[in-house]
């Protein structure tokens, strides 16, 4: 009787084993059937008389020139309806592919589009459950359907090439704003009611350099060939209550990236007796506080930055001790500073869009106050901003 007892331990072990193995071997791992499914890279989104127009970018495998590998490249495909759901249940329904939403790193909004109230559309990305809270959310020139179907200088699939504008470096240049849906909704939803975009447009390249322009040119024989495009982000669209009221430009992106303590070698120009001097900011604390009363605003930036390069010439001895910044540049780098971030603060008062989120401040430090008050205008602050640059030893 005991001998039985003994092997029953091993005897369950095994059979643990077996079902685990079973279970294990059994499961498809999350595969997806390229053939079946319509992996989303990117969505565009457009409004239509009748509700949206829905551009999918989709990964389509395409093998390498050499044929030792395979690339990805992108096919567009576009759905309507009075929703954006029933946008992309038409895709299934005219190609038989079946729409993840779950490698969507990209949704582009057209201009036009966002001039009304985007979470009329952006709450279907919220609920799906299978789509990421870090997508990316973009405002484009014209429409987004075209935006995607632009060709692309950089890359096979234009939102791979629209995704690399929002690198972790370009974001500390100062000069691109990101955003995620997630981000995006926290402002919306927040008592602010106040978020931002990169703005994206298209480029073609030229002799002169790169032109705003459609990718199409003249060709001989009257024929048109298609040009490649590239794209830029600098410049900010700005959201109230969920609709598009102002477009930050390049200064004024910067000015607000500087507020939020986040550039790091970024670049910027200072006018001097000398010439022209570009500074790379080391470091940058900054801040957007409200006093006790409400009724003032103290932007505040620090910078520690060096001598990055000068229209004119330069000796030795300044070359090599461009960490250390003379005060003449730093007083006008703190102007120009200065200038930068009160046309940003100016921008925003005329859209009403409380980008710095002084009114969440004043609702978690005073309520009483905030429902005296019954919310915070920024037109009725006064704006008082200090700034000061310095080398970096």
């Amino acid at each position: 009787m005991k001998r039985p007892l003994k092997k029953l331990p091993t005897r369950l072990f095994l059979l643990l084993a077996a079902f685990l193995l079973f279970s294990f071997l059994s499961n498809d791992f999350g595969l997806v059937d390229i053939q079946k499914t319509a992996i989303i890279l990117a969505a565009g989104i457009d409004r239509t008389e009748t509700g949206y127009e829905v551009t999918a970018q989709i990964a389509v495998p395409a093998p390498s020139q050499g044929g030792s590998g395979g690339s990805t490249s992108g096919v567009n495909i576009r759905g309507e309806g009075e929703t954006v759901a029933e946008a992309i249940a038409q895709i299934y329904s005219e190609t038989g592919w079946v729409p993840k939403l779950i490698f969507c790193d990209l949704i582009l909004i057209g201009e036009e589009t966002a001039k009304t109230d985007v979470f009329s559309f952006l709450g279907f990305f919220l609920r799906n459950e299978y789509m990421s809270d870090n997508c990316l959310l973009a405002l484009c020139e014209g429409k987004a359907g075209d935006m995607l179907s632009s060709p692309s200088a950089i890359d096979q699939t234009s939102s791979f090439a629209m995704e690399k504008l929002f690198s972790d470096a370009a974001e500390k240049s100062g000069y691109v704003a990101n955003t995620t849906l997630k981000d995006f909704a926290i402002g919306y939803y927040g008592v602010s009611g106040s978020g931002f975009m990169p703005f994206i447009r298209a480029l073609k390249q030229s002799d002169g350099g790169a032109q705003s322009g459609s990718g199409e040119e003249s060709a001989g024989g009257g024929q048109t060939k298609e040009q490649k495009l590239v794209y830029t982000a600098e410049e900010t669209a700005v959201f109230s209550e969920g609709a598009f009221v102002a477009l930050l430009n390049r200064d004024e992106t910067f000015a607000y990236k500087l507020l939020c303590g986040s550039v790091f070698a970024g670049n910027f120009t200072v006018e001097t007796d000398g010439g022209t001097v570009s500074l790379n900011v080391f470091k940058n604390d900054g801040s957007a506080e409200l006093d006790k009363t409400a009724t003032r605003a103290q932007l505040s930036v620090d910078i520690r930055a060096r001598v990055y390069d000068k229209s004119a010439p330069s000796d030795v001895g300044e070359i090599t001790q461009s960490e250390i910044l003379p005060s003449a540049v730093a007083k006008n780098a703190e102007r120009r500073v200065e200038e930068m971030i009160l046309s940003l603060w100016d921008k925003c008062t005329q859209a009403d869009c409380d980008l710095f989120s002084l009114a969440r401040q004043l609702y978690r430090r005073d309520l009483p106050l905030y429902k005296e008050k019954g919310g915070l205008v920024l037109s009725d602050l006064t704006p008082s901003v200090k700034v000061n640059v310095s080398g970096i030893r």
